[in-house]
């Protein structure tokens, strides 16, 4: 395709299928896009040492990770935005003072993720640490609850201003990152690096936190099974993740 020569992917919901593998044909389309020189990354709300498990048989030129948190490209990290320790440190205690001292949250960060949660938490991998003395910044931080106002106000303990808050379409969490810790944040960041404009860039996505990614580049893509927002952020659909939908698009447009 004319002008574009990055694709970016989501991962959940997006190049993951609902079991959260990548088939065979979608790592196949992959390699052959990268051979004729596009480069491939991944843009994910997932902390970069979750993501990386499930990538064994593609290798991306870009990682965006921890919703926008940190980009690497070619192995070597270019970009970080986070919270600080004393900002991390006001946001879990303002979490349990107006969430209440059981409410489950998450933080994730360059190291890890971390959870104060004893059930098992899906594919996640997060350690647990029940946050009485956590000293660590943090990428993004995630809380169980669907309160707006609980989150605004827990915002509010570093600055609403400060901070970037988003609901996940499929499951009773809100996300929040530091202002500058978004994926379309992320994209201005790569693109700065490369000296590239964000119109060279085609992006997939499904939920809340691709809205912003899929307006600011070139062709913005939503999947089949994409909530309506999405949808109507985008330039086009795709089909589905379960039908492979990404690497449908890349063999129709790059192969």
């Amino acid at each position: 395709m004319e002008n574009i020569s990055i694709i970016l992917s989501d991962l959940d919901g997006t190049l993951f299928r609902n079991d959260k593998s990548i088939s065979d044909y979608t790592k196949k389309i992959i390699k052959q896009v990268q051979a004729k020189g596009s480069l491939f990354g991944i843009c994910t709300a997932r902390a970069k040492v979750n993501a990386v498990k499930f990538l064994d048989g593609i290798s991306p030129d870009i990682l965006i990770t921890n919703g926008g948190g940190m980009i690497t490209y070619r192995g070597q990290k270019i970009y970080d935005c986070q919270f600080s320790v004393e900002e991390t440190r006001k946001l879990i205690a303002a979490a349990f003072k107006f969430g209440g001292k059981d409410l489950v949250l998450s933080a994730d960060n360059e190291k890890g993720l971390y959870s104060n949660s004893k059930d098992e938490l899906g594919d996640k991998f997060w350690t647990y640490n029940d946050f009485s003395d956590f000293r660590e910044p943090c990428m993004k931080m995630c809380i169980e609850t669907l309160d707006k106002e609980l989150v605004e106000k827990i915002a509010c303990s570093v600055g609403l201003e400060n901070v970037d808050y988003l609901p996940f379409s499929d499951i009773p969490w809100y996300k929040m990152s530091k202002k500058g810790a978004t994926k379309e944040k992320a994209i201005e960041a790569l693109c700065d690096y490369l000296k590239l404009s964000a119109r060279a860039i085609a992006a997939f996505g499904d939920d809340f936190n691709d809205i912003g990614m899929l307006k600011i580049c070139g062709k913005g893509i939503a999947m089949a099974n994409a909530i309506e927002e999405v949808k109507l952020a985008a330039d086009e659909v795709c089909g589905a993740n379960e039908e492979d939908g990404v690497a449908r698009w890349m063999e129709k447009c790059f192969v």
